[in-house]
């Protein structure tokens, strides 16, 4: 599909694309039009979104190198907008070899563009960075007491205190997300 894209592209002097990620805004407005079309359907539209591209659905467990294997043979597909990420549980930073472990795996998949979905959170009262709940481990500061900065890549876009940034439907899945090991 790809080369077809780039031979015609050539071919007629005009920009032909296939692109794996749409628009992001997307996902939710189909997913509203479809459920007053079809309705609710088990395991279709039961959700507030659609996980866009060629994802693996972001509630789905399963191991980071299963997802990326599965989700590899299709950027051979699109000469435009793909990406394949894993999400895990907590800092890369405190497990690099298994962190650089995942980059070179992903390496020899011949994926074009990928990422390491790591949360990082931090106080401002003690400065502690890491995983923070509802309670700072390292001062017990609360989050109602003073706002934790929160750091997430949603959508291929690092962003803080992204459930201020983001529609519902994308708010919903990354509250969905299930952490890859």
């Amino acid at each position: 599909m790809r080369q077809f894209c780039d031979d015609a592209s050539e071919l007629h002097d005009l920009n032909i694309s296939l692109f794996a990620t749409p628009a992001e805004g997307l996902s939710g407005k189909f997913t509203k039009q479809d459920q007053e079309t079809f309705g609710m359907i088990q395991g279709v539209t039961d959700r507030e979104y659609y996980t866009n591209s060629f994802h693996i659905p972001v509630y789905y467990p399963m191991a980071a190198y299963r997802k990326i294997r599965s989700e590899a043979p299709f950027h051979e597909l699109c000469n435009a907008g793909a990406i394949s990420y894993v999400e895990l549980d907590g800092n890369a930073r405190q497990n690099t070899a298994a962190f650089r472990g995942i980059v070179q795996f992903v390496l020899l998949q011949n994926i074009g563009y990928f990422s390491v979905n790591h949360p990082i959170d931090r106080c401002p009262a003690c400065r502690y960075e890491g995983m923070i709940g509802s309670v700072c481990p390292g001062c017990g500061a609360l989050e109602a007491d003073g706002h934790f900065q929160r750091l997430r890549r949603v959508t291929g876009y690092l962003t803080g205190n992204y459930t201020e940034r983001f529609n519902s439907a994308k708010q919903a899945e990354v509250e969905d997300r299930v952490k890859h090991l």
